[in-house]
């Protein structure tokens, strides 16, 4: 039997419904089965090995200290702090939109997260306003994508550890490009509320944006202390996790009294049900890596698209168009867990760089957050707009448009991944 049918058992489990964690472990031993030349003892020490890492324990810390901000009531204050700045631009809420998901993204990481935590706020905000639903719910839904790569991000944090590539520089690496999505998110809102004679605030006055800051400042230190302290050497990925855990707590609890130690242990309560199953892929994909490797699976299907395909920008067209069809189906730290051991080494075969090819493959699971049929933000939006499925989806056709326009930008043009990270002294 060939090892090659292992990975049509784990495809098969995923569609019958099985947890991610179990299928990638029965088509690891399924592989290693088939092959030969494998022992056995690689389950435990690959495992282990996957587990035992500092780097890991980024993702719990950083999704604990995105729930505390969520239950203390940042939100309301970098909502607040954003329609100061750009809510007198034509459109201003929907401008608001964007901008707070962008701040956000640096607190939570996640694009469940800043649906949740930011969708209600907003919706009703524009709502109160004079902006339509359909309008209010498409751009909650597409600025909610940018928190899988602004920093910290936990889809981040699993590619580099599946990949071996390095956390801090993957999120340095997530930052120009989650500007240039910001960007044209800006400018489809601008096009809208020129059409539709959307509002906008007055011009704010200089004591306005200064209550608006003094009520934010905290708040938005916490990203400022996550790229300082990784840019400056102060502090590794992990060590940063720590600090901003540390720093929510403290305002949460201390400065903002907006939740007690009760409060607290709830959200950590719910923040081990969450990152449990996260951690466990991690360290069962490790096993994966190391028994494709072994069986050299990686290494034949690297040579057959070689053969096949001569050019990586080919290949690029290629590995998106079936990214955005997986993220349609997948979620997205299931499908970088599953499918980074199988893709990277061939993608290194054509000269793409690693960190490049990382945020080429989030922004493509990114959008699949937003796709049919198993989108989870579309689920999540559903709920928080009270909008019927089948509206919410047309009114997010345009945004479809302007995240692959990203996305194509950011696949032609790697330096938009790679410039901050290579700057900041990271080996490119």
């Amino acid at each position: 039997m060939s090892p090659v049918w292992g990975l049509l058992v784990l495809v098969v489990l995923f569609m019958m419904g099985m947890p991610v964690a179990y299928a990638i472990g029965i088509s690891s031993v399924v592989i290693m089965a088939a092959s030969t030349g494998i022992k056995w003892v690689t389950i435990s020490s690959a495992m282990i090995q996957g587990l035992d890492s500092f780097t890991i324990l980024c993702i719990p810390l950083f999704l604990l200290s995105g729930k505390l901000m969520n239950r203390c009531g940042i939100t309301d204050r970098l909502f607040t702090f954003c329609r100061a700045l750009v809510g007198w631009f034509p459109g201003g809420l929907g401008h608001v939109n964007v901008l707070a998901s962008f701040i956000f993204a640096g607190m939570s990481g996640t694009a469940v997260a800043d649906a949740a935590g930011l969708g209600q706020i907003e919706i009703r905000a524009m709502e109160a306003n004079g902006y339509d639903r359909d309008f209010s719910a498409a751009v909650t839904a597409a600025s909610s994508t940018l928190g899988p790569l602004i920093p910290p991000s936990l889809v981040l944090v699993v590619y580099g550890m599946v990949s071996g590539e390095s956390v801090g520089a993957l999120f340095m690496a997530g930052i120009l490009p989650g500007v240039v999505m910001a960007l044209l998110m800006m400018g489809l809102v601008t096009y809208y509320a020129i059409k539709n004679q959307y509002p906008r605030d007055p011009f704010p006055t200089g004591k306005q944006v200064l209550e608006a800051f003094r009520g934010g400042i905290l708040p938005l230190m916490t990203p400022v202390i996550i790229l300082l302290g990784i840019y400056t050497g102060i502090f590794t990925p992990t060590e940063a996790a720590a600090v901003c855990l540390m720093y929510a707590a403290f305002i949460g609890i201390f400065v903002y009294k907006a939740i007690d130690i009760k409060g607290f242990m709830a959200v950590v309560q719910e923040t081990v049900r969450e990152a449990t199953p996260i951690c466990a892929m991690v360290g069962i994909s490790t096993l994966l890596g190391n028994v494709l490797t072994q069986s050299m699976i990686p290494q034949t299907l690297m040579g057959q698209v070689l053969e096949s395909v001569h050019s990586k920008w080919v290949f690029l067209l290629l590995l998106n168009v079936g990214l955005l069809i997986v993220g349609m189906f997948m979620d997205s730290s299931a499908a970088i867990t599953i499918l980074t051991p199988i893709i990277y080494p061939i993608a290194i075969g054509f000269g793409i760089n690693g960190i490049h090819l990382g945020v080429v493959m989030i922004l493509n699971i990114v959008i699949g957050v937003l796709s049919p049929p198993f989108g989870v933000v579309l689920f999540t939006l559903e709920r928080v707009a009270k909008l019927p499925m089948k509206r919410l989806i047309k009114a997010l056709l345009p945004w479809f448009a302007i995240l692959l326009l990203a996305l194509a930008v950011v696949t032609i043009f790697p330096s938009i991944s790679t410039f901050i990270p290579s700057k900041m002294g990271f080996q490119i």
